[in-house]
């Protein structure tokens, strides 16, 4: 793969690093992003900037993608001046997107149709993982092309699974994030019901990491709400993970449900925080913070001041 030309459509908080990463090892990469900051980093690194999906295909051997949700999928693939129509016949689409698995099954089936290859890989591991090339990849793909492009998945995480066929990856990476999302909500409720029964919640931090209620929820949010509070009920002013993009994955995995039959009570109540907090405008603010608003409801005070002196 080290002659391949790589294509980067979807820069954002977790494209860029990882489109960056690419250029660090050597990669011949091509990009399109409306984003100064963006353009300037990866052009920096040596990548090339272009004006549009379009050019990024006919340009590019292997095209990578990170994109929001499905309709930028649709647009970006399958729509008009779509990469699809572009690319040429034997390229590689890999896209890390979290969608649906159906629609990356209804790329990979018009990419079939001009001879180009799909890889189905999500990715876990946020922003830091994305940086230091520790991200989580669920592959769904054929066996033999994952081998083929394993190389520029090494670049980018330290754990490649392959999960089955295309569409598998989504599935996986859903599931992950209902793990996380529903979660991030119960981790908001224990603080709330630690806080109006006076306990200090630092404490209850320790304790819990070190026992059988801990996760990596706990470990990772109850710090930064903690924080918060501290700071005047302040969110971090660079978030993660946006909360927004949680809502739509807990969306994603409700859709899931309903088409299979599988009833999903608690991911459903989750969502209804998610989307309670977006309609507060907490939306571009780090999923984490769903907790805040979880606070709020239980008029519990989540501040060093209220637990310290209980």
């Amino acid at each position: 793969m080290d002659n391949k030309r790589i294509g980067f459509i979807g820069v954002g908080a977790m494209g860029l690093p990882m489109a960056l990463r690419l250029c660090q090892a050597g990669y011949n990469v091509v990009f399109t992003s409306r984003r100064d900051e963006a353009v300037q980093r990866l052009t920096a690194a040596g990548a090339t900037a272009v004006p549009t999906p379009l050019l990024v295909a006919s340009q590019s051997d292997v095209v990578m993608s990170c994109l929001p949700a499905d309709d930028d999928l649709f647009q970006v693939f399958l729509g008009p001046d779509g990469v699809i129509e572009n690319m040429q016949p034997g390229g590689t689409i890999i896209d890390f997107s979290t969608t649906s698995p159906m629609m990356i099954q209804r790329v990979a089936a018009e990419a079939a149709r001009r001879q180009i290859r799909v890889v189905d890989a999500p990715v876990s591991g946020g922003v830091y993982g994305a940086e230091r090339g520790t991200l989580t990849l669920m592959v769904g793909a054929d066996g033999a092309v994952l081998e083929e492009v394993r190389p520029l998945l090494e670049v980018l995480g330290s754990q490649i699974y392959h999960v089955g066929d295309i569409g598998l990856g989504k599935v996986f990476k859903i599931i992950n994030n209902l793990l996380a999302g529903t979660t991030l909500v119960l981790v908001g409720e224990a603080l709330s019901l630690a806080a109006n029964a006076g306990a200090d919640l630092s404490l209850l931090y320790e304790v819990v990491k070190s026992s059988s209620g801990n996760s990596a929820a706990w470990t990772d949010a109850v710090p930064t709400l903690l924080q918060a509070a501290a700071e005047g009920d302040q969110p971090a002013p660079s978030p993660g993970f946006r909360l927004e993009l949680m809502r739509k994955d807990l969306k994603l995995a409700e859709a899931l449900g309903a088409d299979l039959g599988t009833p999903l009570a608690l991911t459903t109540l989750a969502l209804q925080f998610y989307t309670a907090a977006c309609s507060r405008g907490m939306a571009k603010e780090d999923a984490k913070q769903v907790g805040r608003l979880v606070a709020r409801l239980a008029n519990a005070d989540l501040s060093p001041r209220a637990s310290d002196g209980a």
